[in-house]
């Protein structure tokens, strides 16, 4: 150990978690680090300005570590496929932006089911709510509010929503024929300009980010303000372990990837936000004195209950153009017609249908998001002329199970490029997921071919590996018997150390979780800023019935 440095808050990852909480504690004039092992990601660096812009999508912007193998990154091994990235921002520098919130039914699925594994969130929808208002504020989103199949949000600002084009009106044209709901989607994409960020211009290519600032990230929703605040983000900067003593924890030891040295921050409280795999990774690491498991892990639970969504990419293609490419790549519209549980269908839990944008010309001839390949010699240009611009793809986006043994553990024999052991995952869809998704994929063709499909190509459930989203490997609960967190995303075990990032969730719901990641991040930095000298004094966590309301 070379020298240390002291924090109010230390925060352990940039993404929609630590950001969040980074912006709120900074605005009360808190000293707040910041370490995250990547670095800021130039607008230059982006896929954008590549000639093989599609190949380069696949390779140094993989979603996957394992195929990008960046210094910053670490290997996941086992048997899903991670999607995540290391960097300012996290994984949301490559996402599509598309910003549902859960429903009030998704926080009460212990209740509504009560199969193995399952338990209701500590809080309510009613609770979280004035947290995705707030959040929302913050990131600056566009959309339509009135969507029927949510609770009102009459006075919530959006921006216009994008527009759906051709493809969002044919599958809008689809399920107005069938009876079946459908909206206009919330998005992560300004349409108007704010804050030196430019509207967007609809010119696709997301997943890959926006070299404009357009798509509402960390990076650009956050981390501007939380900086001129006087927070303190430190880039390249890995964490090898969370430190405690005397049931609390006092900080963290990094090494600082442009040195290889070590430092130490010293900090009253510690919030991690490392994402779905890697929270439960460093708390396993952190194994130490009085906690032989790994930190908050005395009960077994820290890596368990892995969600990923249950999910199959849906492509059709029709006798004319629907023009998917074109437009902002955030989801133009999604149907929530089968989001409830109805157990007459053989399953319970939901699933949403979300239309997507095509992809370009390289894509589409590599066989867009089904291997549907395009022959190599006679025939390719017929082939690609069918298919190119006639392309909709739906994603059937469905709720799986927290199962125990899906979890997160620590690799014996992978490392990092600094030692450190890799992840490794176990996810195996239970047969209830595997039923829903499968019913899924039915209804979207049932849709698509209502409006002329005339061919119809899906992945299945397995393959490729499920969804992309890390999710319940820290949960929040209703005791230390059921989960790792309290409903402040306060660790059981140690007071002053939090969680809020994907791991957090207690269940997934059916669609995307970044806006309930965010908007539990505003809701843990209130309860911390307003909750500063109990936490830092107290020796041990409350419970939920005694911990104070905001």
């Amino acid at each position: 150990m070379t020298d240390h440095d002291e924090a109010d808050v230390l925060i352990i990852g940039s993404g929609p978690g630590g950001a969040g909480v980074a912006k709120k504690l900074s605005a009360a004039g808190m000293r707040v680090v910041c370490l995250e092992q990547g670095p800021w990601v130039k607008p230059s660096e982006h896929p954008h300005y590549h000639d093989e812009w599609e190949i380069e999508k696949q390779r140094g912007w993989a979603y996957d570590p394992n195929v990008r193998q960046l210094p910053e990154d670490y290997p996941v091994t086992g048997s899903t496929t991670p999607y995540l990235m290391n960097n300012v921002g996290g994984s949301t520098v490559h996402y599509a932006g598309h910003w549902p919130r859960y429903k009030p039914v998704d926080f009460r699925k212990g209740t509504e089911h009560g199969l193995e594994g399952t338990i209701d969130w500590p809080i309510s929808y009613e609770d979280l709510a004035p947290f995705y208002d707030e959040n929302d504020r913050d990131y600056g989103i566009s959309g339509l509010i009135g969507d029927p199949s949510y609770p009102d949000r009459t006075g919530v600002d959006r921006d216009p929503p994008v527009l759906p084009g051709k493809l969002g009106r044919k599958y809008a044209k689809a399920s107005r024929e069938l009876g079946w709901h459908w909206w206009p989607s919330d998005n992560a994409i300004i349409t108007r300009p704010r804050e030196n960020r430019e509207a967007d211009v609809g010119d696709g290519n997301a997943l890959s980010g926006c070299p404009r600032g357009s798509l509402s990230t960390p990076a650009v929703a956050h981390w501007p303000a939380a900086i001129r605040n006087g927070a303190d983000l430190r880039t390249l900067a890995r964490v090898e372990t969370i430190n405690a003593s005397g049931g609390k924890a006092t900080g963290a030891t990094y090494i600082d990837r442009r040195t290889g040295r070590r430092h130490e921050v010293r900090a009253k409280i510690v919030v991690l936000a490392a994402n779905g795999i890697g929270s439960p990774r460093l708390l396993l690491n952190s194994a130490q004195s009085g906690h032989p498991d790994g930190l908050a892990n005395s009960n077994g639970i820290v890596g368990k209950y892995l969600m990923h969504h249950i999910f199959a990419f849906c492509d059709s293609w029709f006798d004319e153009p629907v023009e998917g490419f074109k437009g902002s790549f955030g989801a133009p519209l999604y149907s929530h017609e089968f989001y409830d549980t109805d157990v007459d269908r053989g399953f319970v839990n939901g699933f949403a249908m979300q239309v997507a944008r095509s992809f370009g010309p390289g894509y589409a001839a590599m066989g867009t998001h089904t291997g549907h390949v395009a022959p190599w010699g006679r025939g390719h240009r017929r082939f690609f002329e069918e298919h190119f611009a006639n392309h909709l793809m739906v994603f059937m986006f469905g709720e799986d199970l927290p199962v125990a043994t899906n979890r997160v553990t620590l690799d014996p024999s992978a490392t990092d490029s600094d030692g450190l052991p890799a992840a490794h995952v176990n996810w195996e869809p239970h047969e209830n997921d595997i039923a829903l998704a499968n019913y899924g994929i039915q209804r979207i063709f049932d849709a698509t071919r209502a409006v002329g499909a005339v061919e119809t190509n899906d992945t299945g459930v397995l393959n490729p590996p499920p969804g992309w989203h890390l999710m319940g490997t820290c949960r929040m609960g209703n005791s230390p018997e059921d989960s790792v967190l309290n409903k402040w995303n306060q660790t059981w075990d140690l007071p002053n150390l939090f969680v809020v990032d994907g791991s957090a969730l207690t269940t997934g719901g059916a669609v995307n979780p970044t806006s309930t990641i965010g908007a539990l991040s505003v809701r843990c930095g209130e309860y911390i800023k307003r909750r500063f000298h109990d936490i830092t004094t107290q020796r041990t966590t409350p419970s939920n019935a005694d911990a104070p309301e905001l």
